[in-house]
């Protein structure tokens, strides 16, 4: 099940009009999946610095995006995310960007992430992850 996060849209997220800079939508994907794995660090509380401090980095190894409609500065994105692919070290998101206030689209599109160790290999991904996307029903891992 999808998993809603709302992000201001600050002014250091626009250009020098007050739009959205496009790679702004990237950004707010990855505070979007941190909101969605909340529950598998608990203890921690954020994601991506649970794993670093565990010595595992999930970097962005593929995106893709549509954009359908600028956002503002002063305005809040609403950032919907669902893993549509859990594999063995890897899982990808779909993700939607609306106007929060208004829910009009501003930007669709999917992110594959892949769990490193500090060589950069491919690791496993935690049962701890695994079981959030279980919890949420999203795709089976």
């Amino acid at each position: 099940m999808p998993h809603t996060t709302d992000v201001p849209v600050a002014w250091g997220d626009t250009d020098a009009g007050g739009l959205i800079y496009f790679p702004r939508f990237f950004h707010y994907v990855v505070v979007g999946v941190n909101a969605y794995f909340a529950p598998a660090v608990a203890a921690a509380g954020h994601l991506m610095e649970s794993l670093r401090r565990d010595g595992y980095v999930l970097p962005a190894v593929e995106a893709s995006a549509s954009f359908t409609a600028p956002l503002r500065a002063g305005e809040t994105a609403r950032v919907e995310i669902a893993v549509t692919d859990c594999g063995e070290t890897s899982l990808t998101v779909a993700f939607a960007v609306a106007r929060a206030d208004a829910g009009e689209p501003a930007a669709s599109g999917s992110v594959t992430f892949v769990l490193v160790d500090g060589e950069f290999a491919p690791s496993p991904l935690p049962a701890s992850i695994r079981e959030c996307i279980r919890e949420r029903g999203d795709a089976g891992p």
